[in-house]
């Protein structure tokens, strides 16, 4: 089975993520502009407000870390 995700931030990891859950053998690719496949945006409070201060901070998955962790090519 061959699964194709056009978005990013928590909609299409959580939807890649979820796929791979449920069948470990399909081939999931997810397509994204950015270099980062995910970011924290629970935390954006947090780096207005200066509590978090280094942006890198909020980024969670590269394209690698992703294919690491889950086997979903970016």
């Amino acid at each position: 089975m061959k699964i194709v995700i056009i978005d990013d931030v928590a909609g299409g990891t959580s939807a890649a993520a979820k796929a791979r859950r449920t069948n470990e053998a399909a081939e999931i690719v997810m397509f994204e502009r950015g270099s980062f496949v995910s970011c924290a945006n629970c935390g954006l409070p947090y780096y207005v407000g200066e509590t978090i201060t280094d942006r890198d901070d909020l980024l969670l998955q590269t394209p690698e870390s992703f294919w690491k962790c889950f086997r979903i090519k970016v």
